[in-house]
């Protein structure tokens, strides 16, 4: 059997820009996560408990940029969270990659 889990979280992501054709992130960031650009991403904004999904394309490393299409105003914090499909055989030892940001989308934590 093929099981969808949960691949990577990205926590307490700031919008800094709208308007992006899909939601982009730091390069920085995504690598961090273990996030490939065109990846679907959900998104959970943290204010209205709202769920969207997405791709997920790379912003300039280091800019500290999360920008986003509709549905989103900057400065809306928000949770990205990514799946993947693994066999049963692989689920057992799967974590995943959490990633936690600070106030300016700078990395604060990586497990």
């Amino acid at each position: 059997m093929i099981r969808s889990l949960v691949h990577a979280v990205i926590h307490d992501a700031r919008v800094t820009h709208a308007g992006a054709a899909a939601l982009q992130v730091d390069a920085h960031v995504l690598n961090a996560a273990g996030i490939l650009p065109f990846e679907e991403v959900e998104i959970v904004i943290r204010s209205s408990g709202a769920h969207l999904r997405t791709w997920i394309e790379p912003a300039a490393a280091g800019s500290g940029e999360v920008r986003m299409h509709s549905g989103v105003a900057p400065g809306d914090v928000i949770t990205i969270v990514c799946y993947g499909m693994l066999h049963d055989g692989q689920t057992l030892d799967h974590k995943p990659r959490v990633v936690r940001l600070d106030p300016h989308n700078r990395l604060l934590a990586v497990t």
